[in-house]
């Protein structure tokens, strides 16, 4: 009896039964393998997994930061032109004086 490369026709029942077995092993070892793959990446991907909850307390944190600074900045802002305002009203109380005495005494 001669071998054929795929055991088709001249083999006998047992032999292509074994084949098939054979080949179906193969198959789910395969399978197997992609599965086990499949199952590192999505492992993987799990790890590096950030909850929505966290992100937007998270958020909200810096936000809330952020509007803190800023109410921070408008409060300097205000105090600057108050002091700025202070300024030139005292410079301009000096020259309405020098004015003033400039007249009455001139």
């Amino acid at each position: 009896m001669t071998v054929s490369t795929d055991i088709g026709l001249d083999a006998t029942a047992s032999e292509r039964i074994a084949t098939s077995l054979a080949r179906l092993d193969e198959r789910q070892k395969a399978m197997q393998a992609a599965a086990d793959a499949r199952h590192g990446q999505l492992v993987a991907m799990l790890a590096e997994f950030v909850p929505r909850a966290e992100i937007e307390a998270k958020q909200a944190a810096t936000n809330l930061r952020i509007d803190a600074v800023v109410e921070r900045m408008d409060k300097m802002e205000a105090r600057t032109w108050k002091v700025i305002g202070s300024v030139l009203g005292a410079a301009g109380t000096a020259v309405a004086g020098v004015f003033t005495l400039k007249i009455k005494g001139g």
